[in-house]
């Protein structure tokens, strides 16, 4: 390796620790705000070519976030092996895996393109609406699907970075895929005159070349990766995929409540439709801060796992769990105060502001209750108990979300307020799960110190 900074030492006091999260964290909520601004961007450009293929790119875009779904996990999966042999200072295991979990993930990428290619006529048989163009969403969902392998071994290359605590080289690769996208997307949109398929080829060359670059950057610090005997690239690969694959469940199970939970809203009607995905985009406005602030966290108590230093982990939780409390419940508290004007950003319709308006007062109470699981859930990740979050998630989901959001929509006809009631449910259960489990890994880890 070649130019890896040390692993952090928390710092002696509580403003410095929290200075130290915030370096982590800021990148990593910049890198997921630019994706958010990506998508936006196509959206635009694509309304403004026609309405025609607004709806297809509606129709594609899901399934492509979806794909992504499959792929990402596996750099997270990076992130919590690296992070802990960084705070060990093992090399050459970081090495390894640099080049065995590289080919991993474009494999897998290539696979998951293939069988999506398969089914995509299937999909968009089954889900287009009537008058829909479905030979140009396939065609649009085909081109994107040549970038996966690309997205996969973006999310590799990414938690080889950040594992080091290198969380600014993915932002500003963001960047650069957010302005090459908007560039070459504009072009082939309205000069090629290429539609929505335009916008597929533009996000394909945005993130291949992006993936190229943090190619380069890895290669920068880490050097070329080590060859190692086959037998231990496959004890090394199996470790990997049992981290990932409760990561991969994680990720499809969340992206499938939120259709499920889009459906709900769909069958109240237009109005509770919009409103609902004008709160989801506040939602995930709030989501930016706890998530990067957890990925931070995981980082950061992954590494002092690594060298072994218990005092130094649990600094760095509660120095996070300040940041993260103060970031989400802010932006939250902002948004629900001006929650008129900020959603008349997206319509003019007076009835769909009044119909968002009503259940704005959801995002101060959800905050800290999403801050507060995304604690220990950052620290189960720290430690690869990814399984532990999976079950949480399960839990939630299919045992509370779901069910309360039916009953009170159905049975007690609450409307889009029993969406969002359902919701808080749900998280509150999410939170719970994950902390006992978290109680119970710490109660394992006293054990056996005593």
């Amino acid at each position: 390796m070649t130019a890896t900074r040390p692993p952090l030492v928390p710092d002696l006091g509580f403003g410095g620790r929290m200075r130290q999260v915030a370096a982590i964290a800021v990148p990593i909520i910049l890198t997921s705000a630019t994706t958010v601004v990506v998508g936006a961007t196509d959206t635009a450009l694509l309304g403004h070519y026609s309405s025609e293929a607004l709806g297809v790119a509606a129709l594609v875009i899901p399934l492509w976030i979806f794909s992504t779904a499959l792929v990402m996990p596996w750099g997270s999966a990076t992130q919590v092996f690296v992070a802990r042999w960084h705070g060990a200072r093992e090399e050459e295991s970081i090495r390894g895996l640099a080049r065995a979990g590289l080919v991993g993930a474009v494999v897998i990428g290539a696979g998951f393109a293939v069988l999506g290619a398969i089914v995509t006529p299937v999909i968009i048989a089954w889900t287009a609406p009537v008058g829909l163009d479905r030979g140009e969403a396939t065609a649009m969902m085909w081109v994107l699907l040549c970038a996966l392998p690309f997205t996969a071994a973006t999310g590799h290359l990414r938690g080889l970075l950040a594992g080091v605590g290198d969380t600014r080289a993915a932002a500003r690769v963001a960047l650069s895929v957010a302005v090459v996208n908007l560039s070459v997307s504009s072009v082939l949109i309205f000069g090629a005159d290429l539609g929505a398929v335009g916008s597929g080829i533009g996000s394909s060359i945005a993130i291949a070349i992006g993936a190229a670059v943090l190619y380069a950057r890895a290669r920068s610090v880490f050097g070329r990766g080590t060859r190692s005997r086959r037998g231990s690239d496959r004890a090394l690969l199996r470790s990997w995929v049992g981290v990932a694959v409760p990561d991969v469940v994680f990720g499809v199970v969340s992206y499938g409540s939120e259709v499920a939970l889009a459906a709900v809203a769909a069958s109240l009607g237009t109005v509770s439709l919009a409103a609902h995905r004008m709160m989801s985009i506040s939602i995930s406005l709030v989501w930016m801060f706890v998530y990067g602030t957890a990925a931070a966290m995981a980082i950061l108590i992954g590494q002092r796992i690594g060298a072994g230093d218990r005092d130094g982990r649990l600094a760095f939780m509660r120095a996070g769990t300040v940041l993260m409390l103060s970031w989400a419940g802010t932006t939250a508290v902002l948004l629900a105060v001006a929650a008129k004007p900020f959603f008349g950003v997206f319509t003019t319709d007076s009835a769909m502001i009044a119909a968002a308006v009503a259940v704005v007062w959801s995002l101060p109470v959800l905050a800290p209750i999403m801050a507060i699981g995304m604690v220990y859930a950052a620290r189960l990740r720290a430690a690869a108990d990814t399984r532990g979050v999976m079950y949480a998630s399960l839990f939630s989901t299919l045992c509370v979300t779901l069910p309360v959001v039916w009953m009170l929509t159905e049975v007690c006809h609450l409307g889009l307020v029993g969406v969002y009631y359902g919701l808080i449910a749900g998280w509150v259960a999410r939170t719970a799960a994950t902390y006992l489990r978290y109680r119970q890994m710490t109660a394992g880890e006293v054990d056996c110190s005593t």
